[in-house]
């Protein structure tokens, strides 16, 4: 990804060349060369495609490098932009894809980082969407929850501060004990979901406090998103003050309730036996009194529920149950068969677990004869597809989507006598989608049944799973439109269509590696930008299966040992993935040297996945290895830190510090990192291809800093060290222009108040 912004006319007063924006990638070779095959399962460098003969390298002049004009003049030709790293950040948080296999627990997120944009002031921008949670419902989770531990401290410390953090796995039944404390707290009636599909939801509550809480109580799940004590502490006040309740749900892991004492406690699930017990005997309550079978009594829905309780076969099913919601289920399909004989025990948990994966084929399945023969309508099968595979997703994607699939893809594969007709009026999202595949109305599961724009809402969010493996595996000639579908997907204009593609790539990854990676991946990573991204995305969706771990690393350092720079590309972005902060080390040492390689000079590629490790968790190795490439004798690599600090530099510190730039926050208490920072900025300022823009973003730290006391200290020590000659002129020039510009700032009228620095030497970090 590359930074995409350039200077306004007002400030081109250098008329530097500048880099260009994401043209950036070298020229391809003259000639072509056999591309990595899959890699085996080991993670060693030897796969099969880490050793081409040489004879099969690309045509270079005599020193061993294309032509430097060539290269230039090529990448002017291929592609204007490489994307936005904001945009696509964004993109991949809310496209969150990480359970690959039906009925199991997800292990973390892709996007396990917190990452918001430099803004400068104003309203975060941050929609929030509520839905009312009916009484009825609330009377439903009050009949059949199950206390957890600590509960009654849960409710002690929610009535007296008002806010409380349950910090637990998804599907630990936190919602139920989140209504339920709220039901001991206010009325049924006056209790809410609250929503963002954006990051910053607690931050946004915070400065629309008055319009947003009123007296009741409210949910708001997190999802994967960290929090701060302070940021609690001042919802605590708000609350109060609208004698309003919050319950937050957060993730154990991102949310740590050791720190946020004494708002936050580890919510763990209930005893899963129980919670089966209390669902099945609501289920039977009144069954006696509707059963046609003369014998049925309430002795024998007792004996009934005690067998199951005490079966083996129950209790092992029981242990590998995934959640609180899937327990709820086993109960229901329990309950159905409570006039089977027990020894079809078995055939009935075997259709419990293949639930999905059965409903997923009756959704897709050839209906019965009809007027034109045994032939579902076109349009509705791959819209059902599309539902399933955007779930969460705005219904436009989900159109565009089922459009692409149904009257671009699928006719170049089938042929129908007659054509069946098209009425417009006969697509009807209800007739459409089946209400079994859809989330009922009254759901109240992350309060998001209410979107505006509506959303695609699956009935349970892992039929998206069971829908990929039966299109796969179940419809043999369906493969080749699936491919050639998600070829165009991320080919489209919408980052976050790309990256929902990327994934559900990747979880075919998952199920056929070898077959996916050579009929798809392979052709997306020596395509353009888009693809290799793309590429990038689905290896590091498979790699959320701990069995493909392996086989992913060993497949990126084939692309890294590939002579194809294409395939270099590809492995630099992949490092910009999940897969490259499993082992840090590696991936600088990796990064470092498809950096110092000139095949890649044209790209930021190495950039974005430098700045996605710097805010993935890896601060500290991140900026030792720029501190390194900034004084390196290599070119590139100075070239690749210039463009990391031009990313990084527009990035906030994390939510509680919105308008600090994260790498300012992190110099600001550590000399080490200060003097780092200067070396990075002077090269960017003094740089023929980056000066514009570097000069641009230090003014807004200037501008950040009048909204930060703390910061706006820093940068009156910094910034003149950073301005030291030869760039003092150039800085003079510039804080006069900008003083007349914002002639508010006071960090700029500060600094341009400071006598000139005479000396020549801008201190240690020259």
């Amino acid at each position: 990804m590359s930074e995409t912004e350039q200077a306004g006319p007002e400030e081109a007063v250098e008329a530097p060349v500048e880099e260009p924006a994401a043209a950036e990638e070298p020229a391809p070779p003259a000639a072509e060369v056999a591309e990595p095959s899959p890699a085996g399962p080991s993670d060693s460098t030897g796969g099969t495609g880490a050793s081409v003969p040489n004879d099969q390298a690309p045509e270079r002049s005599s020193d061993g490098r294309p032509p430097v004009q060539d290269a230039v003049r090529a990448a002017s030709r291929r592609e204007t932009g490489d994307g936005d790293f904001a945009l696509y950040q964004q993109a991949r948080q809310q496209n969150a894809l990480n359970k690959l296999k039906r009925s199991a627990v997800a292990n973390g997120s892709g996007s396990a980082f917190y990452a918001e944009q430099l803004i400068l002031g104003g309203d975060s921008g941050v929609e929030i969407q509520a839905l009312s949670v009916s009484p009825l419902t609330v009377a439903h989770h009050l009949d059949s929850h199950q206390d957890v531990d600590q509960q009654p401290q849960m409710a002690a410390r929610l009535a007296a501060q008002h806010v409380l953090v349950l910090a637990g796995q998804p599907g630990s039944g936190r919602q139920s004990t989140a209504l339920t404390l709220l039901a001991g707290c206010c009325p049924d009636d006056r209790i809410q979901i609250l929503h963002s599909e954006a990051p910053g939801i607690l931050q946004a509550l915070c400065h629309r406090a008055d319009d947003l809480l009123t007296p009741g109580g409210f949910v708001v799940d997190l999802d994967d998103q960290p929090l701060k004590l302070s940021t609690l502490e001042t919802l605590g006040h708000l609350a109060r003050k609208q004698r309003a309740f919050l319950v937050i749900l957060g993730e154990l892991g991102r949310v740590a309730p050791d720190g946020l004492q004494p708002h936050a406690v580890e919510h763990r699930r209930p005893a899963l036996g129980q919670v089966l017990a209390v669902h099945l005997r609501r289920l039977l309550a009144g069954h006696p009194g509707g059963c046609p079978h003369q014998d049925c009594t309430a002795e024998h829905t007792t004996a009934f529920t005690a067998r199951m309780l005490q079966s083996p076969l129950v209790q092992r099913t029981l242990d590998g149950a995934p959640s609180v919601r899937s327990v709820v289920e086993f109960a229901e399909a329990l309950a159905q068969s409570i006039h089977s004989a027990d020894t079809s025990l078995s055939d009935v948990i075997g259709q419990w677990r293949d639930r999905l994966r059965r409903l997923a084929k009756q959704l897709l399945q050839v209906p019965a004869e009809s007027s034109h023969g045994p032939v579902l309508d076109p349009h509705r099968q791959a819209f059902r597809i599309a539902y399933a595979f955007f779930h969460g997703h705005p219904l436009s994607d989900v159109f565009e989507a089922g459009a692409v699939l149904s009257a671009t893809v699928l006719p170049r594969y089938e042929t129908r006598e007659p054509a069946p007709t098209n009425h417009v009026f006969e697509r009807e999202l209800d007739q459409l989608i089946p209400p079994e595949m859809r989330a009922s109305g009254d759901a109240v599961s992350g309060g998001r049944t209410d979107d505006n724009p509506r959303c695609a809402r699956l009935v349970d969010e892992e039929l998206m799973h069971a829908v990929i493996e039966v299109v796969w595996h179940d419809y043999d000639s369906l493969r080749d439109p699936l491919r050639e579908w998600l070829t165009a997907l991320v080919a489209g204009p919408l980052e976050r269509i790309r990256v929902r593609a990327a994934h559900i790539a990747g979880v075919l990854l998952s199920h056929d590696f070898d077959s996916v990676y050579r009929d798809l991946i392979r052709h997306w990573a020596r395509k353009s930008a888009a693809y290799r991204q793309s590429a990038a995305l689905a290896l590091e969706m498979a790699a959320h299966d701990p069995a493909m771990v392996g086989r992913v690393r060993a497949q990126i350092r084939s692309w890294l040992s590939s002579p194809r720079w294409e395939f270099q590309d590809s492995a630099a972005r992949a490092y910009g993935t999940l897969v490259g902060a499993l082992d840090v080390p590696d991936t600088l040492w990796a990064l470092r040297e498809l950096g110092s390689r000139p095949e890649l000079a044209f790209s930021s590629s190495v950039a974005f996945s430098m700045s996605w490790l710097y805010l993935a968790g890896a601060p500290g190795p991140t900026a030792d290895a720029l501190d390194r490439w900034i004084t390196s004798d290599n070119d590139h690599l100075s070239k690749h830190a210039i463009r990391t600090l031009l990313i990084l530099s527009r990035y906030g510190a994390g939510p509680d510090r919105r308008d600090r730039p994260v790498l300012a926050d992190t110099a600001m208490t550590d000399p080490d990192r200060a003097d780092a920072l200067v070396r990075l900025w002077r090269h960017a300022l003094m740089g023929q291809d980056s000066s514009t823009r570097a000069w641009d973003l230090l003014r807004r730290w200037l501008l950040a800093g009048d909204a930060d006391k703390e910061l706006a200290a820093f940068l009156e020590v910094l910034v003149p060290r950073i301005w030291a000659r030869p760039l003092s002129t150039r800085a003079g020039f510039y804080l006069g222009m900008w003083a007349g510009r914002h002639p508010d700032s006071r960090t700029i009228r500060q600094l341009r108040d400071q006598p000139r620095r005479r000396d020549t030497d801008p201190g240690p970090a020259s």
